[in-house]
């Protein structure tokens, strides 16, 4: 298995240039690439922030190999937006386009998220399949994973739904981005419970802890997250490096390596531009301790 960064946190204050240049200094060489990462193509507008339309991809794939940078996956995030999430049609069709822009940067996974598409529990498999269908016809023919995230506040917050979902959908190319610090987030044991569940089904993993905030313990303010749902549901989830959470990182690398995983395990801090840099000295250097 491979180390990769997330561009997300970056994207919003660095191009793709020095971004590259940030992760190359901790000894990572591959990237998760977001929108943001990727330059407007000249003399185009964007329509949305979250999509690849009107995106360089060509020029990003330039600047990747200039750098000798691997692109991990391509991240496709309409499903945060929900003026995006309710037009089934443009969702559908931006979504084989993150396929497309894959294939042109040479990933094999598009990770992408349900979110305002189904929040809560239930869902609908036949309107989930409007949503995908024409990016799974995408996927099988470039042979591209479509992995879908898995969520604290959707229809994916459960492994044993997420699973379901999977299976529902049908595809040899339909599978899942494994967050463990997500599914505790939504009240799951996130390893190894969630893992045991969907070990055959992952194709690309998240590497982030997570803890119960609590600022009265020294908790800063900028790696606070979101509320956290299901038994831990009133409370909200803090975001600490890799190695300090409530989440059993270790014996997660540990099975990871032992059950023959060969993609990769992306990096990815919630917090600041500015405090991410330190999360990305610390949580390298914890990870190559371990054999990254």
């Amino acid at each position: 298995m491979e180390l990769a960064i997330s561009g997300e946190t970056l994207g919003s204050v660095f191009p793709l240039e020095k971004i590259l240049e940030i992760i190359k200094a901790y000894g990572v060489r591959a990237i998760e690439i977001w929108p943001e990462n990727i330059p407007v193509q000249e003399g185009k507008s964007l329509i949305h922030k979250r999509l690849y339309a009107n995106r360089d991809a060509g020029r990003a794939k330039e600047i990747l190999d200039a750098a000798g940078v691997k692109t991990a996956c391509v991240c496709f995030g309409a499903g945060f937006a929900k003026e995006l999430a309710r037009d089934k049609k443009l969702f559908s069709a931006e979504l084989q386009r993150a396929v497309w822009t894959a294939h042109e940067l040479g990933a094999k996974v598009v990770n992408h998220y349900c979110c305002h598409v189904a929040m809560g529990e239930h869902y609908s498999i036949d309107e989930l399949k409007e949503y995908y269908a024409g990016a799974i016809e995408e996927a099988e023919k470039y042979q591209i994973y479509l992995a879908l995230e898995n969520e604290a506040h959707d229809i994916t917050k459960n492994p044993v739904q997420m699973r379901e979902i999977i299976e529902a959908v049908g595809s040899e190319y339909f599978k899942t981005n494994y967050d463990a610090a997500n599914y505790y987030q939504a009240g799951y044991e996130g390893f190894p419970y969630a893992y045991e569940v969907l070990k055959d089904m992952i194709v690309h993993v998240h590497i982030k802890n997570g803890c119960i905030n609590h600022p009265e313990h020294g908790h800063k303010a900028e790696c606070k997250g979101g509320a956290m749902t299901g038994v831990l549901a009133g409370k909200d989830i803090y975001y600490p490096v890799a190695a300090d959470g409530a989440v059993n990182v270790d014996g997660l690398i540990r099975r990871l390596k032992k059950d023959g995983y060969e993609g990769f395990c992306s990096l990815e801090p919630h917090t600041t531009p500015e405090i991410c840099l330190e999360y990305y000295k610390e949580e390298t250097a914890y990870l190559y301790q371990r054999g990254f």
